[in-house]
């Protein structure tokens, strides 16, 4: 398929559902390979179960340094490159806000 990212290879935080669902279903669409990152790998595998072939899940909590660096490298070894980085997911520490 050729569209505007064509080839492209994009990683997607938080992409197991909401925004980031939508946005790996929008990039596919336009031709790229995603991988998508979650906390909940049960739920990253179930996106990818529906997104198809051009998926591949990683599960991953973005707080800690350790897990994104995992996931980084796994990417890197699939598919060589990472040319798209989505950062969709966050987390809060609870507390007052300035």
């Amino acid at each position: 398929m050729t569209g505007r990212i064509a080839g492209k290879i994009a990683l997607i935080t938080g992409g197991a559902s909401g925004i980031g669902l939508a946005t790996a279903e929008l990039f596919i669409k336009e031709g790229a390979t995603v991988v998508i990152a979650d906390k909940n790998g049960a739920a990253a595998e179930q996106a990818v179960s529906v997104l198809g072939a051009k998926a591949s899940a990683f599960a991953c909590d973005v707080s800690k340094s350790d897990e994104v660096q995992a996931m980084v490298t796994a990417a890197m070894k699939r598919h060589g490159r990472i040319d798209i980085l989505i950062n969709n997911a966050g987390y809060g520490i609870a507390g007052s806000v300035v």
